[in-house]
């Protein structure tokens, strides 16, 4: 297996050498993710972009640009409103290949019974991203297969049951009638999570 990156070594060359070297296997993988989340986009405000970035320590100028590059590549722009918007789909795809993993791949080591185990060596981590992102996520609540829907995407295989224990554990699933559902600022926070450091 190959050496991979910290993110905390990640250069603002590395982001703009990813995005023009990739750049169609990327949209795929964000079209992809997008899919999983039966259709749903996910905007990452600039705070939230900001304290997700503090989370894995990417470095200013790194952050900058991924934020700068993100914007040009992202497909999803809101109509007469300017540039594209960064959305965790890229900024997920982004950190996971930055670190060297590969896109189909990279989360191929994650399952039901390594998920539980990277969420407590990770914690501060996953809490971390849950409440940076909670102002907007933790209003929402998802179906746990979205989630394993997400997972999948960069190859782990993930059972929703097995997303929504873990998210019980911590406190932030519910029962919508007899869905599993998944409070959405946990689960992106897990999700990114495994994409920043498996």
């Amino acid at each position: 297996m190959k050496d991979l990156k910290k993110l905390t070594d990640v250069t603002a060359k590395d982001v703009t050498a990813l995005f023009t070297s990739m750049e169609k296997a990327l949209h795929k993988k964000v079209d992809d993710t997008r899919d999983a989340y039966f259709g749903f986009i996910f905007p990452i405000s600039l705070d939230d972009f900001r304290g997700v970035c503090s989370v894995f320590q990417l470095n200013t100028d790194t952050a900058n640009q991924l934020l700068k590059v993100g914007r040009t590549f992202s497909s999803f722009t809101k109509v007469g409103r300017g540039p594209g918007t960064l959305t965790n789909h890229i900024y997920g795809a982004s950190i996971l290949t930055l670190r060297g993993r590969d896109l189909n791949t990279g989360l191929g080591e994650v399952n039901n019974k390594t998920l539980a185990e990277y969420v407590a060596k990770n914690e501060h981590i996953v809490m971390d991203i849950a409440e940076i992102r909670s102002t907007w996520f933790g209003k929402m609540y998802f179906p746990a297969q979205a989630f394993a829907n997400a997972i999948s995407v960069f190859g782990g295989k993930v059972s929703p049951e097995a997303i929504y224990e873990l998210a019980s554990k911590y406190g932030y699933s519910a029962m919508a009638t007899k869905r599993q559902t998944v409070r959405g600022d946990f689960g992106i926070a897990v999700w990114l999570m495994l994409l920043g450091t498996v």
